[in-house]
């Protein structure tokens, strides 16, 4: 009999690489589109080279998502955040990609994203507890 093994931390390089194998023949057998997901970003420098704000974002299946949009607190409410924001619309526009998405939490930002037209699709209650997850997202 087989036996299921419990670890912790990421997979071996030699596990990882079978998974993607396996996930990979699945979906060509299920005539899937390939999983292509592309890494891009966005940010802002100040003077001294430091990162003060910046957007990163996956693109997959002609849907951008919106991984991480950060500010620093020295630049807040200057509309850098939503300076971020307009980039990666225009160039999800410009690539003629489906829309953007996103997940926030419930003390983060849902109502700056539904200010730029995004609008909820799902809510995971107590996540953690006494907070939502929350999914944007914007159809372009």
């Amino acid at each position: 009999m087989l036996e299921i093994q419990f670890s912790q931390g990421p997979l071996t390089e030699e596990h990882q690489t079978q998974l993607t194998v396996g996930f990979e023949s699945h979906s060509q057998a299920q005539e899937a589109p390939s999983y292509a997901k592309e890494s891009l970003n966005w940010t802002v420098v100040n003077e001294q080279g430091d990162l003060i704000a910046a957007l990163t974002a996956n693109l997959l299946w002609d849907w951008l998502y919106i991984d991480e949009l950060w500010v620093d607190e020295s630049c807040r409410g200057m509309g850098m955040g939503k300076q971020l924001m307009a980039k990666a619309e225009e160039h999800a526009k410009k690539n003629e990609i489906s829309g953007l998405w996103l997940w926030t939490q419930s003390w983060q930002a849902p109502n700056f994203y539904k200010s730029l037209g995004f609008e909820e699709f799902t809510r995971f209650d107590n996540f953690p507890v006494g907070h939502s997850r929350i999914g944007l997202r914007k159809s372009l």
